[in-house]
């Protein structure tokens, strides 16, 4: 199971998948934010390094036009005109034609403009000159002092890219913080939003596998409560078939007993027959071979009975006082055989929430154990101790190899060495499915007897 659950883990999760389709979205939101906020940031700066183009012009207008003389030859630049033209991080180039499109001033590298349109504002667009790109603005002379006039003046973009720039900073650096405060708000939301997930996953993995009650849907959520309804559904089948499968091994055992005991009957009637001596080693086989079915009829109405009742309300009882009664049902089985059977353990009150019925079941069949494979001679000791609670049998006989501990709690196992000796192979899974439903442990070592040890650890 924690395989299963580790192995799911590695692969996609909700949280990822949420992650993935908020962010992603985001990320190309702000993208989109930003390559808008570029366009806007250059749109600015282009208006109001068009209107300060603008300006240029009007003012190189007003100095031509105040040092045009009346023979209207063209004068040589002055010192106003470079004052105008001067920046620091631009450069800029002017030229001035008349109506009939003569240049009068400025550099001719700049044309005439024949299809230039006269209204109140200039005309501006791009243009380029000596492979560098400039801005160029044109506009029309003053109707008093320059009528038909054509102004143009041209500058390169540096401080248009820097001022385009700038305003984005401006704006994408407080959009960048909000994108990297949203991935944590966004990762809790996603977190929180997944409890009750993760309440229905501790729900379903903290479970024993004899808790089959409908998980409780108050709580779920309105998209949760159809996988929680389909849960319990499948909840409500599987008690349904384990129901089933008790009341048939229970019917079945109760069926085979009536029989059974007829047939035991009827072999110790054949034996006290003194006519037919011959017959008395059959029918000593047979004998055995009845009391073993028997004693497997009883194994299966025991396990069918842990399993039905083990979810019952449970009450305290004294553990240690349940060993020491079992112990001492077992004792003249014992001293027939020349074992030392003895409880030896803590003589104080050992306090377990249970099904007293069920725990000395599972008593019973540890002892019995231990009883078939002590030899004659031997030692089996019951212990418990009240911190943590729990109760051990240990005994002298041959051990289990350790590679057979993990198997020997299935139902029907028999261990290789343990062929020859009576018993149905159901004992053990009694005893598991027993701590099962107690929420307890059973465990199998070495035993410092010599043998093994098994204690039955409840919480």
């Amino acid at each position: 199971m924690t395989a299963l659950i580790e192995s799911g883990r590695k692969g996609p999760t909700l949280t990822r998948t949420l992650l993935a389709w908020l962010l992603v979205p985001l990320v190309i939101l702000l993208a989109l934010a930003a390559y808008s906020t570029y366009r806007n940031a250059s749109h600015l700066a282009e208006a109001e390094r068009d209107l300060v183009l603008e300006e240029v012009g009007d003012d190189l207008g007003e100095s031509f036009a105040s040092s045009l003389q009346n023979d209207e030859t063209i004068p040589h630049p002055s010192k106003t005109i470079e004052l105008i033209l001067s920046d620091s991080r631009d450069q800029r180039y002017y030229a001035i034609y008349d109506a009939e499109g003569r240049l009068r001033a400025g550099d001719a590298r700049l044309p005439w403009q024949p299809h230039f349109a006269i209204g109140d504002h200039a005309v501006f667009r791009y243009i380029s000159l000596d492979e560098k790109p400039l801005r160029l603005a044109i506009q029309h002379g003053s109707d008093k002092i320059l009528p038909g006039f054509q102004i143009l003046v041209a500058e390169t973009l540096n401080r248009r890219n820097r001022l385009a720039l700038h305003l984005s900073q401006l704006a994408l650096i407080p959009q960048g913080a909000i994108l990297l405060l949203a991935l944590p708000l966004v990762w809790f939301g996603v977190r929180q939003g997944l409890q009750p997930l993760e309440k229905l996953r501790l729900c379903i993995t903290t479970r024993s596998a004899q808790a089959l009650d409908d998980l409780p849907m108050h709580d779920a959520p309105r998209e949760l409560q159809p996988v929680v309804s389909a849960l319990n559904g499948l909840l409500s089948r599987v008690r349904s078939a384990q129901e089933e499968q008790r009341r048939f091994t229970a019917d079945a055992a109760h069926q085979i007993k009536t029989p059974l005991a007829a047939l035991t009957a009827e072999i110790e009637l054949a034996m006290s027959d003194p006519s037919c001596p011959c017959a008395r080693a059959t029918y000593s086989r047979l004998q055995q071979a009845s009391s073993r079915l028997a004693h497997l009829v009883r194994q299966l109405l025991a396990l069918a009975h842990s399993e039905a009742n083990g979810a019952n309300t449970h009450a305290v009882f004294d553990l240690a006082e349940l060993a020491r009664e079992v112990t001492g049902d077992y004792v003249p089985v014992a001293a027939a055989r020349r074992i030392d059977l003895g409880y030896d353990g803590s003589e104080q009150t050992i306090p377990v929430q249970g099904s007293a019925i069920l725990v000395r079941e599972a008593l019973k069949n540890l002892v019995e154990n231990a009883l078939k494979f002590t030899p004659d001679g031997g030692t089996i000791t019951v212990s418990g101790e009240a911190s943590p609670p729990r109760v051990s049998v240990a005994d002298s006989g041959p051990g289990i190899p350790e590679t057979e501990w993990p198997l020997i709690f299935r139902r029907f196992h028999r261990a290789p060495e343990s062929t020859d000796i009576e018993g149905s192979g159901l004992g053990l899974s009694i005893v598991q499915e027993v701590a099962r439903s107690h929420g307890a442990q059973v465990s199998v070592k070495r035993s410092p007897l010599g043998g093994a040890l098994f204690t039955l650890q409840f919480p």
